[in-house]
């Protein structure tokens, strides 16, 4: 598991290089990482969506992507925003 630290460098990296939101949750709703102060109108999409066998799933206003950590389901992201440029994005930041 990465630590929390490594995971906020890398998505305030990522904020910093496309101006987009990104929140990390692990698979039970907990926020471990985030470039916007609060995130807890996500905890329940997060939680019902690493129920599901969605790999990615658009929600009002967020995408959210599984990732995986040799084959176990670590963490989800999530994506602030809609459209092609937010659902790129989220597709990188979650390989």
């Amino acid at each position: 598991m990465i630590s929390n630290q490594i995971l906020q460098s890398t998505i305030d990296g990522l904020k910093e290089i496309t101006q987009i939101d990104l929140h990390v949750f692990d698979i039970e709703g907990k926020m471990l990482a985030s470039t916007y102060g609060d995130a807890t109108e996500y905890i329940g999409k997060v939680s019902d969506f690493a129920k599901s066998s969605a790999d990615s799933q658009e929600v009002k206003g967020c995408r959210l992507y599984k990732i995986y950590d040799e084959g176990q389901l670590e963490y989800i992201l999530v994506a602030a925003g809609n459209g092609n440029e937010v659902h790129t994005i989220g597709k990188v930041a979650a390989f």
